[in-house]
């Protein structure tokens, strides 16, 4: 079907509380423009890393590279961000984690 131009791509969402994963994190990093490129690509190759994406700096909060890291813990969480900090150099970085889970809801395309 995707051969055929029927269907564009699959998705799926994991309820990862569900699958035992209650350690959830948002770890913000601050990375030199000229190290985004590198940095990034080792970052979306660890495993528990769901996403990584760019977004601009403020003056008041100067991270510019966010990671979406889960774990089984909030400890697997940290080292996790340690791993990935050792791994790319950066020292500056701070984790946010998920003290609640909002709402989901999937895109409508056809009503």
């Amino acid at each position: 079907m995707i051969r055929r131009g029927m269907i564009r791509r699959f998705g799926a969402i994991l309820r990862h509380q569900r699958a035992g994963f209650q350690g959830n994190a948002m770890v913000v990093w601050k990375v030199p423009e000229d190290q985004i490129p590198r940095v990034s690509r080792v970052m979306a190759s660890f495993p528990n890393v769901s996403h990584c994406y760019l977004r601009p700096s403020l003056a008041q909060w100067p991270y510019t590279l966010y990671t979406m890291i889960h774990g089984r813990s909030e400890k697997d969480c940290r080292r996790a961000s340690q791993k990935i900090s050792e791994r790319t150099g950066l020292k500056d970085y701070r984790l946010l984690f998920s003290k609640r889970e909002h709402k989901k809801s999937s895109m409508r395309y056809f009503r």
